[in-house]
């Protein structure tokens, strides 16, 4: 069979009291680390959209052949249609 664990009354206590003390005192010490930086904060920036790259020659094709793929069957997955588009693309 199995061995029983057995639980000693006395063991582990004093050192689980203890974090339990020091994990309070870091907390404090965290929230006043927040407050301060809240304080401190500046004004908030407006939110743009970031322009990014167009869209090079390859993957318009490929999107397009992705999309015909679509229209005949809904399960196709991109990877099928890449492979399509690499017979068909030309530099």
């Amino acid at each position: 069979m199995g061995r029983k664990s057995v639980r000693r009354s006395n063991r582990g206590k004093t050192n689980r009291r203890n974090t339990r003390r020091r994990n309070k005192k870091q907390s404090s010490k965290s929230m006043k680390r927040q407050m301060k930086k809240t304080s401190r904060k500046s004004p908030r920036k407006s939110k743009k959209r970031k322009v990014g790259k167009k869209a090079s020659d390859w993957n318009k094709h490929m999107m397009s052949v992705y999309r015909e793929m679509q229209k005949k069957d809904k399960d196709v997955k991109l990877g099928q249609a890449m492979k399509q588009a690499a017979k068909t693309y030309k530099k």
